[in-house]
């Protein structure tokens, strides 16, 4: 590392407005519905940044948004976290990117639509841009709300510069990007139904998540973290592989993003994977109850607790 210059994480994906509609009673289809409009910053990378930044961690972020009100807003409210926000690049013309959920009162997610076409548009400037500080970085995240190619120039950057990667599959419909480009990716962080994707069959067991993830390891990866719902979390590598109990919230969505800013934030601190998804699931559970700078000590609190809720599977069908 150069004199003088701080250690930071890239996180490098999507960046939008996210519009949620929740209902106060139960959802009925095919007619308006009673509840509360919320709007909030969005895109994993986004996300992961600001959790990263209110952690106190040195961050830059490199996404896209337009050349409009919702844009600028978007810059503002992550660089109040403390991230880097140079390389949240404006594109003139463009409408900033926008993700529209209609949610059950339970917050079950009933329909969405992502209006992202603007993550198409990266300029082979803002991507040159962005390599370059991959030198001075202690590692990347990496989102799939970007073309594929842009995605492949990150992966082999950092690979050819032995940077940690972290990666998210973002969600079921893109997680097909990623196939292929896997080798060499330090942690994935994925859903069960993204990892069906990623795997490409259908999981039926918790045998099934097991044999699934660690055929991801053999074919390169160092470490896979999936998030099963209730059934908890099955983490792996090539040495190590344990089931961790489900918190009592679920992690999705906002929440699976402080996820992912957790176990970025462990890598200096945690070498166990039990204690690398605690602070994961130690910072998902205090994002869902605000949003803002977090307690450190509180943090530490919750994932000593989480990390003492190993379990074993039993019924294994």
């Amino acid at each position: 590392m150069l004199e003088g210059i701080t250690e930071y994480w890239l996180c490098v994906g999507g960046a939008n407005v996210d519009v949620q509609g929740v209902t106060s009673a139960r959802l009925l289809p095919g007619t308006s519905n009673p509840g509360e409009v919320h709007q909030a910053a969005g895109g994993v990378a986004r996300n992961v940044a600001e959790n990263l930044g209110w952690l106190g961690e040195e961050v830059q972020l490199f996404a896209l948004v337009g050349e409009d009100a919702d844009g600028e807003w978007l810059r503002q409210v992550t660089a109040n976290s403390g991230v880097a926000t140079h390389g949240m690049l404006r594109i003139a013309g463009k409408s900033t990117g926008r993700y529209l959920a209609i949610r059950d009162r339970d917050g079950e997610l009933y329909t969405a639509v992502a209006d992202m076409e603007l993550n198409e548009e990266w300029p082979a400037e803002i991507v040159q841009q962005g390599l370059k500080r991959l030198p001075q970085a202690a590692g990347l995240f990496l989102d799939a709300n970007l073309p594929v190619e842009v995605m492949r120039a990150f992966l082999a950057e950092a690979r050819r510069l032995n940077k940690k990667i972290i990666v998210d599959p973002v969600s079921v419909k893109k997680a097909e990007k990623w196939k292929g480009l896997l080798e060499g990716v330090h942690i994935l962080v994925a859903s069960i139904d993204e990892l069906e994707v990623l795997v490409g069959q259908s999981l039926h067991s918790y045998n099934d998540v097991e044999i699934c993830a660690k055929k991801l390891v053999a074919e390169g990866i160092h470490q896979v973290m999936v998030i099963c719902g209730e059934a908890g979390l099955w983490l792996c590598t090539a040495q190590e592989e344990k089931w961790l109990a489900a918190p009592t919230m679920p992690i999705r969505e906002s929440a699976g993003d402080a996820f992912a800013a957790g176990i970025i934030y462990a890598q200096n601190k945690a070498l166990s994977l039990t204690e690398q998804a605690a602070f994961g699931v130690a910072l998902a559970e205090m994002r869902t109850k605000g949003n803002g700078q977090y307690d450190i000590d509180v943090l530490l609190a919750r994932k000593d607790y989480y990390a003492a809720k190993e379990r074993q599977i039993l019924d294994r069908e």
